[in-house]
């Protein structure tokens, strides 16, 4: 990591950076495969208003953000940030309130829905408020076999008889407006299909490959079911970091959801879709060296939700491996080292996330690299003074 050694020299380690020059590679390389769909930015994955806005004068057709709870949206709102599309359902009053007086504000904001206790809930708020309320439909484009559930459980409408229920439950609220569809096809998105094991990741290749047909063909139906009931929509959202290029051929979808490609965590080195720069990581000083080929470092445990085959940090500097009695520890990282490198305390070394957005709950700030050379921070939520989930 010698690109690095210069630019953050003084820094107090622990600390996490972002590299400016592999950002913007991402940023051409994701946007390429969006071709002409509007871009929508998963907050979760960023979990930074200055990188949020730095991505909103970079992305191309950039058209707004999916957030991850009410609280957050709140927030970024109250920084200027607009165009939100909670990407969950929330069921927090007081958040929700606050939100409807930002939409009587004139700022643009759709709550997520897949079931009518979201929708009564969020329909009576809205009433209190006298305010319209857009909705979005969530679907699940999940795909279940007698032998796998191919996908992720979330939403509860999973066929066209759900959705044209819901439909007619919502339009049934004079508080809520039917505005957007989303259908995230998790299983192409987020599921890793080179990991190590080549056998299971051709089994994961052949089921994803298996479930585009199902995929396009149900969020077709839907979308067109929402339309003959609503008529036209906002939008017709879809797709993930690692499913763009699917997505974005589907002419029904109207915009793609991008978030964790930009900082490119660990967890894409085994996505066979998309190739990616390391854009983001954290930094740990080695105060100990117990033998001739063991340092400790200090910190480092911050392990990665999920189950992914790998949850914790990947070393990013040479010859060092995890030891597997101990792994990534709460305050302090033993790390073995290869008898062709060499380490001694007061040196520094470099890691990556699995997770994207994760990275940031465990830091007050990124600290920019371009060409070498150090270019201050942007601060996380978390130096923001933050924390929603």
């Amino acid at each position: 990591m010698k690109k690095y050694k210069r630019a953050f020299e003084t820094l107090e380690r622990p600390f996490a950076w972002l590299d400016l020059d592999a950002l913007d590679a991402n940023i051409t390389t994701l946007s390429l495969q969006t071709k002409d769909k509007r871009v929508r930015i998963a907050t979760k994955s960023v979990r930074s208003v200055e990188v949020l806005r730095y991505l909103e004068e970079h992305v191309p057709y950039m058209c707004g953000y999916m957030t991850y709870s009410a609280a957050e949206t709140d927030y970024l709102a109250q920084q200027g940030l607009n165009h939100f599309l909670i990407g969950y359902p929330v069921y927090e009053t007081e958040s929700v309130r606050n939100l409807c007086k930002w939409i009587k504000k004139g700022k643009d904001i759709t709550f997520m829905i897949d079931a009518l206790a979201q929708a009564g809930w969020l329909h009576q708020i809205a009433k209190e408020q006298e305010v319209k309320v857009n909705v979005c439909i969530d679907l699940n484009l999940s795909i279940k076999t007698p032998i796998v559930y191919f996908g992720t459980r979330r939403s509860s409408i999973t066929t066209i008889d759900d959705a044209s229920l819901l439909i007619d439950q919502l339009q049934a609220m004079s508080s809520l407006e039917i505005v957007g569809v989303m259908g995230y096809e998790a299983q192409l998105a987020g599921v890793q299909n080179q990991p190590k094991n080549k056998a299971k990741g051709l089994m994961i290749q052949q089921l994803q490959q298996q479930t585009k047909e199902k995929v396009t063909k149900l969020r077709k139906q839907m979308v067109a079911l929402v339309k003959q009931k609503v008529g036209d929509l906002q939008f017709v959202n879809g797709g993930g970091t690692g499913s763009l290029a699917f997505t974005a051929n589907n002419k029904e979808v109207t915009e793609v959801t991008i978030g964790s490609g930009f900082y490119a965590p660990s967890i894409f080195d085994f996505h066979k879709s998309v190739k990616l720069e390391s854009a983001a990581g954290f930094a740990l000083r080695v105060t100990r060296k117990p033998t001739s080929d063991t340092i400790v470092c200090h910190g480092g445990g911050y392990i990665a939700s999920g189950i992914s085959e790998q949850r914790e940090p990947t070393i990013l500097s040479a010859g060092l491996t995890y030891y597997p009695t101990e792994g990534a520890g709460e305050v302090q990282t033993p790390l073995k080292v290869s008898t062709k490198e060499h380490y001694e305390i007061g040196d520094t070394v470099y890691f990556r996330h699995v997770k994207a957005g994760e990275l940031c709950e465990h830091f007050k700030a990124l600290h920019l690299v371009r060409s070498e050379k150090y270019k201050g921070a942007f601060n996380t939520y978390r130096g923001d003074g933050q924390c929603f989930l």
